[in-house]
């Protein structure tokens, strides 16, 4: 798992490691009592921290859930900005050990269908282009300046249409909705 530390620094390696215990927003957990008896004896022990924690979108939903999980959660390869540091760099993040990276909600990232699209949309977004619009749109007096509403504000296609590697890689165009 990745936090926004992580991604400003040059070379990263996982220093930490997240329970995934949910594959979508709401999926029951209790099927990790039958499927996965280590892990539930892990979660039960440690019950009393996590049914304290205080956040509202864990009220009403299985014990044990996590929230921002969904298919994107699990493509190998991403790309990803840390949402509270003030610089607008784009990482291009792969799997590590042969397991998908994860990040935590202080962390925005486009999921990519291979490591060919991720470093190609890195580099569009970390482009001039990208990089003019986002920093003509940001707030840098925000505790959080990067956020999803700023990211998606900008028209990949667009984008994709100034760039050179649009001509270089006509099979780009799949990363203008990702």
């Amino acid at each position: 798992m990745f936090k926004s530390s992580d991604l400003i620094k040059e070379q990263i390696t996982p220093s930490r490691y997240m329970l995934v215990t949910q594959q979508t927003i709401g999926e029951n957990t209790s099927d990790i009592q039958q499927n996965a008896p280590k892990t539930w004896q892990y979660l039960y022990a440690h019950r009393s921290l996590l049914d304290s924690r205080a956040s509202s979108i864990y009220r009403k939903h299985p014990r044990f859930s996590i929230f921002g999980v969904g298919p994107y959660s699990f493509t190998a390869w991403k790309v990803a900005i840390a949402g509270f540091y003030k610089q607008l760099y784009f990482k291009c993040i792969g799997p590590f050990a042969g397991k998908p990276i994860v990040f935590d909600d202080t962390c925005y990232f486009f999921p990519c269908n291979n490591e060919h699209e991720a470093r190609i949309l890195t580099n569009l977004l970390n482009s001039e282009h990208a990089q003019g619009f986002y920093r003509s749109r940001v707030f840098w007096d925000q505790k959080r300046p990067v956020t999803a509403q700023l990211l998606a504000n900008l028209d990949l296609n667009k984008l994709l249409s100034q760039s050179s590697l649009a001509s270089n890689h006509p099979t780009i165009a799949s990363l203008a909705n990702p």
